[in-house]
């Protein structure tokens, strides 16, 4: 059926955005002192801990794991939330500034995400709510402002849906055009 091959299309266009995501870079704060660390750019040798480090998302997120070091960053923490659900919550016409890849970082919270996740669940509903009726008023992307980049492929999706609709609606756009 016609619309799985568009949710198919939409996923393929959102996995490019987690592949662009995995191989950004992040910054991140050393915990320990290292002799040698081995990163797929080369060796880096005698670090301090406390040294700051631009790595790849995914190469930061192994060396949290293994308790080597800590984002600089604490975006995701419950106060930051909150306060990025109260803008969004206060500004029902704008949709307000994001971290970059924001749903993409809370995806990969794990310890912190049961307590703040009615808290998110706040901002995807408002956020999703205010792209809705963007589209539906047909907005240019090019216009908007403060777009996450996977918001950036479900709008300009949601908005290609919006407008063969309209033009499927508007007087004579369901005649064959010959």
């Amino acid at each position: 059926m016609a619309a799985e091959m568009v949710a198919e299309e939409f996923k393929a266009l959102l996995k490019r955005v987690e592949v662009e995501f995995r191989n950004s870079l992040e910054e991140v704060i050393l915990s320990k002192d290292l002799q040698k660390l081995s990163l797929p750019s080369g060796t880096l040798e005698n670090l301090r801990a406390g040294s700051r480090l631009r790595v790849f998302r995914w190469v930061a997120k192994k060396l949290i794991e293994k308790g080597i070091a800590k984002p600089v960053d604490e975006i995701m923490d419950r106060k930051n939330i909150l306060k990025l659900r109260w803008k969004e919550k206060n500004n029902p016409s704008e949709l307000q500034p994001l971290p970059e890849y924001f749903y993409l970082r809370v995806r990969d919270l794990r310890s912190e995400k049961d307590e703040i996740l009615p808290d998110l669940m706040d901002i995807h509903a408002l956020r999703l709510n205010k792209l809705m009726n963007l589209a539906a008023k047909r907005i240019s992307p090019t216009i908007l402002e403060n777009l996450t980049a996977e918001e950036k492929v479900f709008y300009q999706t949601l908005l290609s849906l919006v407008n063969t609709w309209f033009k499927f609606i508007e007087p004579g756009g369901g005649e064959d055009e010959r």
